[in-house]
This record gives structure tokens, sequence and C-alpha cells, in this order.
């Protein structure tokens, strides 16, 4: 990590040697989407630490991760997220403990938040549409096809800019995309339906050569990028709080809808533990407006 300038003058430079040490040290065990995860989770501990005038993060107590698993739900991150970033810092001070850094782990008892009731927010059949028909008027193909493998194969933001040109096989009548380095450091192949096969052979023959997505100056698009690509096709389509997880979200709610097992869609999302694709089969609060609205007298 360079540049940790929110760290103090007198420390700064033997904790970025630190930082660096634990970065190698997860390079060993974790995908490369996971590393960034674990090392993003850390720089905004530290940035919030050094805020409140805290230049040793060796010092910190379990009142202070108390206090900022607090900070976090004042901001609005959800639970999930809140209890990522927590098992990031308990792994991180886990780490430091080890090797002698730190006397204890201040993130060891931290209790998680607890989850939502509610199923994660999908979009519906209608709002697809919308969707679909938004970015096929800009008149994007690159876009059409990286919105189609989030929406119809479920990609994380991540595993779709990591992909190269060979992981996405498009044949006549079958097809799929391979994400090497899944969530886990897992590896899994997701079969693509006629539609998204489609708009990807368009794609492919519109853009044969190079990063399979560009970037206006030729490079691979960033995760932001592809996340303002679909707030811009969301916003033309009228609707809010769209986001790349959201059409992941999508594609899961979608397959159980179909009648696809559970053991399938956690195979093809890429799911560690059934429970997390059980999460889909919760109602959504729209599934119970639909429901109440059933008992209505008018």
């Amino acid at each position: 990590m360079k540049n940790v300038v929110y760290l103090g003058k007198k420390m700064a430079h033997n904790w970025e040697s630190v930082l660096e040490r634990y970065e190698d040290y997860l390079k060993t065990t974790r995908a490369r989407l996971s590393v960034e995860s674990y090392m993003g989770d850390l720089r905004l501990f530290l940035e919030w630490l050094g805020g409140r005038g805290e230049d040793n993060p060796t010092a910190v107590t379990p009142l202070d991760a108390s206090e900022y698993r607090r900070f976090l739900a004042d901001k609005g991150y959800k639970p999930a997220t809140i209890n990522r970033k927590i098992q990031s810092l308990r792994a991180f001070y886990g780490w430091l403990q080890e090797a002698g850094i730190v006397p204890d782990n201040p993130f060891r008892r931290t209790k998680a938040v607890p989850a939502q009731e509610l199923a994660p927010r999908w979009l519906t059949r209608p709002e697809q549409a919308a969707l679909m028909r938004a970015v096929r008027a800009k008149g994007r193909l690159r876009d059409e096809a990286m919105i189609a493998l989030m929406l119809f194969a479920g990609l994380r933001v991540g595993e779709l800019v990591a992909l190269e040109r060979e992981d996405v096989v498009v044949r006549e009548r079958s097809g799929k995309v391979v994400v090497r380095q899944g969530k886990g450091n897992k590896r899994r192949e997701v079969p693509l339906n006629a539609t998204a096969r489609d708009i990807l052979r368009r794609w492919l023959e519109e853009n044969p050569t190079g990063p399979l997505w560009p970037s206006q100056k030729g490079g691979r698009l960033s995760k932001r990028q592809v996340q303002k690509i679909v707030e811009d096709c969301a916003y033309i389509a009228k609707l809010k709080d769209v986001t790349c997880h959201k059409l992941r979200h999508t594609f899961c709610k979608n397959l159980l809808d179909a009648g696809v097992s559970i053991d399938q869609v956690a195979a093809m999302a890429g799911h560690s533990r059934l429970d997390v694709t059980k999460r889909y089969t919760v109602p959504s609060m729209q599934d119970l407006q639909e429901a109440v609205e059933r008992t209505s007298w008018e």
C-alpha cells in the first residue's frame, strides 16, 4: 500500500512495510479479487482511525472496534457489508497478533450485525425489459453485452472485468462463461442462454481483438466504470437504485422462479453455502405487497 499519509510521520514508513507484508500474505491465500476487497476494507478503517486523531493502529481497542461498527451502520452500509468489513479487520488483527505486533485481536469479539430478514432486492420482469431497452437505445453493444452477462449469468462486477476473451464461449446451441477466480478463489462455469449468446456473438464479431471490455482509451474497463454504465442505463430507463450486484440478485431470482433447484442456482452463482442462495426464496417487499392486495375488497 502506498502513500499512507494518515498514519503519522513517526511510524508511517514502518507501518507501510507491515501493510505490504500483509498484502503479500493475502496473495498466497486469497484470490486477487478477495485481496483487493480485504485491503480496501483495511484502508477504509485506517482512514477512519486517522480521522479520529489516532496514528497508531496497534493501539486499537475493542471499544474502537465497536465504535467503527457503529460508524459503518450510521453511514448506511448494509448488514452483510458491515459484517464483511469487520471480518476483514478480524483477520488482519489476527495476523498481527500471530506476528507478535499486537498483544490481542480487538475485533475478535465484535458482534455481527443481524442480517435483514427480507430477501435481496432484484429487478422485476418489466424493469429488466426497461433496462435492456435503455442500453440498446444507447447503441453501445459493449454495454449491452456486459449487462447481459450480469443479468443472464450472474457475474459479479469484479468477475466481469477480469474476463479474458477466451473465457467466453459462444456456439450456435450452447455457450458458457468461465470465471477463473471467483469469490474464494473458486473457478466455475456458467452456461449462457440464447439471449445472452446472441448479444455476445454480435459483440465478439464487432470487437474481434484486444481487451474484451475496452475503454475509450483502449485499456480495460474498471469496476467503477462498469457501475457507472449501469447507473446511466438505469437513469435512461427511469429505474432507481440499480447496481451491478442487483443484476446478479435478479439472475438468481429468475432461476428460482423458473423452477431451477437451489443447488444448481448455487453452483451457477458461485455461492459457497446453500443458505446464501436460500435468501432468494424469502419474499420481497413487493411480493408481500402483492399478497396483501389480493385480500383487498376493492
